[in-house]
């Protein structure tokens, strides 16, 4: 017999069903967040590229996660993302075997996450992995509603979910960072775009409050808690960082949880509706794990809830590792060694970062030459990504080249011309480098606090930018003065074969994936390119990353001699020599 439903009788239902809850509810109730984010391969306690025991991972969580939800019914487990790239394990699985359930998926799984978030090297990693395989092998649902599906114009993901206990209910929303097309090529999110966070913010909690309602709305966002960062402010639309946008500007959260930007950090800031959200950011690589204990207590005249939220992040290196978790990996630690143990190549002296950041440096110039050779361009620029790599001579491993190339970047070409090329050299420095008028002034462009003194964190003197920020050329001879003002500080020589350099001429440039799609604002601020200039100067890009483009090279050349090309110099050389050898002293003892 069929079965008709009526509008007026299922709204009535609905109506009745609510009020039946609203007044069931406990008068007072307790319930734990916990979460995890940047996680970045930190799941087990065995840092794979550096070949060293670690101390904090998700073996840490395991433990924690098990002995709270003892003690805590009511408890959830959320990941803002970023949990598919940053060790060769995660690689591995993302790339070679990709027959096999991910290494991160079964751990998601076992460790029993109530939800998790996707960040933007979770988009990196490709849509086999986070469109197909991800969520036919989760037990949870991924969290994001601002990836919009361009054909549908929904989200491309499920936007929020919704958790009850005796008629409590937690809804929880979560977002991505909006900046994926100025980092990562369009190939990696095919039929997407990405909405801007506040936008967003605003069409889905007025739903989820109306459909849901909920006692507790979170939101779990892969953005970071400071929306000042490159140069945005409250206002900046497709804010890098949106989370505190979003707090602030959005009335209805109870709590937000954040991430992308690897800073540990707990406060409260103030909506436009007068209350105080709690914004937790529990760093990265499991070091910490955020938790919240939210306090419910009834308000007798109002039959509302009166919330406290307390906030915290606890860190994994206090919490022993869950061993028996660990032990199932077992198999997996066997495959992914005899990955990344594979021979390479041989080098005939260590190779260091330390240099990096600061001027030539080998590590660097190794990077030019295989971009060089690979896209036969005329001049390569090259991002300083592992200033903490540290490669003994002897033989080169595939492990070494996750030291040598900490991300996996494509590799593109790009068509510009010589008086380009100088305004985004140009560009580049004016953040890297201070304006020096002696050999004590600092060298790199630091934060400084209100006294002048230059901020520190738990990875030492805080840069302006971050070093993948950083840029160097080859395939010309050109000098960097930073006794000159930012904007004036270039001058190109020639190319490297003795050609006149032409401020006219168009070069090929090779160039990685983030820079050539924008990041670090080369392009749009540098040199003032739309998206569309940039698609219509990019000559090739490749579908292998980077770090293959490494191993062919040292493959095919089998010896590698470590060299700086000395193609470039930094001006009055007595200076830089001077602060270099200070600030590297301090980036080493940091590090």
């Amino acid at each position: 017999m069929k079965k008709f439903y009526y509008p007026a009788l299922i709204a009535l239902l609905s109506v009745l069903m609510s009020s039946c809850r609203l007044f069931t509810r406990p008068e007072e109730a307790d319930i734990v967040i916990l979460y995890t984010t940047d996680v970045h391969g930190a799941l087990l306690p065995f840092n794979f590229a550096a070949n060293r025991p670690a101390a904090h991972s998700l073996a840490n969580v395991s433990a924690y996660v098990k002995q709270e939800r003892a003690k805590s019914p009511n408890l959830l487990l959320f990941d803002t993302g970023d949990y598919l790239q940053g060790q060769p394990s995660l690689y591995y699985y993302d790339y070679v075997d990709t027959a096999s359930a991910h290494i991160f998926t079964r751990m998601a799984n076992e460790i029993g996450y109530d939800a998790i978030g996707l960040g933007n090297h979770d988009i990196e990693a490709g849509p086999d992995l986070y469109k197909k395989r991800l969520p036919g092998e989760l037990h949870m649902p991924i969290l994001c509603a601002n990836a919009i599906d361009t054909a549908s114009g929904r989200p491309a993901f499920k936007p929020y979910a919704v958790w009850e206990w005796h008629n409590v209910r937690v809804a929880v929303l979560g977002m991505i960072t909006p900046n994926i097309p100025a980092w990562l090529p369009a190939s990696l999110w095919p039929g997407l775009e990405f909405q801007d966070m506040v936008e967003c913010a605003r069409q889905w909690v007025p739903y989820i409050q109306e459909n849901e309602h909920p006692d507790i709305l979170i939101g779990l966002f892969h953005a970071g808690s400071d929306p000042t960062y490159g140069g945005a402010d409250m206002d900046t639309p497709k804010n890098e960082n949106g989370s505190v946008p979003v707090a602030v500007k959005v009335p209805g959260f109870d709590l937000i949880l954040t991430g992308h930007d690897h800073t540990p950090a707990a406060f409260g800031i103030v909506n436009v509706a007068g209350d105080t959200v709690p914004v937790l950011d529990a760093g990265t690589r499991a070091l910490f794990v955020g938790r919240a204990d939210i306090h419910l207590s009834m308000d007798p005249k109002t039959k509302k809830y009166i919330k406290t939220v307390k906030t915290q992040n606890v860190p994994m290196t206090d919490v022993p590792v869950d061993t028996v978790f660990s032990s199932h990996y077992a198999a997996d630690v066997e495959a992914v060694n005899h990955f990344i143990d594979a021979p390479v190549g041989t080098l005939t002296e260590p190779l260091d970062g330390a240099d990096s950041p600061f001027g030539p440096s080998a590590l660097i110039d190794l990077i030019q030459d295989v971009q060089l050779w690979a896209t036969k361009a005329d001049i390569s620029f090259a991002s300083v990504l592992s200033p903490s790599a540290h490669i003994n001579a002897g033989t080169i491993t595939m492990r070494d080249l996750f030291s040598i190339y900490k991300y996996e970047n494509r590799l593109f070409t790009v068509k510009m011309s010589g008086g380009e090329i100088v305004k985004y050299l140009e560009y580049g420095y004016a953040n890297q480098y201070n304006h020096m008028h002696s050999a004590s002034d600092e060298l790199l462009a630091y934060r400084h606090d209100e006294t002048g003194a230059v901020l520190k964190n738990q990875y030492g003197s805080v840069m302006q930018w971050p070093t993948f920020n950083y840029t160097y050329a080859a395939g010309i001879n050109y000098t960097v003065d930073v006794s000159k003002p930012a904007g004036q500080r270039v001058s190109v020589k020639s190319l490297v074969s003795g050609e006149p350099f032409d401020q006219i001429r168009q070069y090929n440039v090779a160039i990685n994936s983030y820079q050539a799609c924008g990041g670090g604002d080369f392009f749009s601020k540098g040199l003032g390119w739309d998206r569309a200039t940039i698609e219509s100067r990019t000559v090739m890009a490749s579908e292998l990353d980077v770090r293959h483009y490494i191993a062919d090279y040292i493959q095919t050349h089998k010896t590698i001699t470590p060299r700086v090309n000395g193609n470039f110099r930094i001006l009055p050389a007595a200076w830089w020599q001077t602060a270099r050898a200070r600030e590297m002293a301090d980036y080493r003892d940091a590090h």
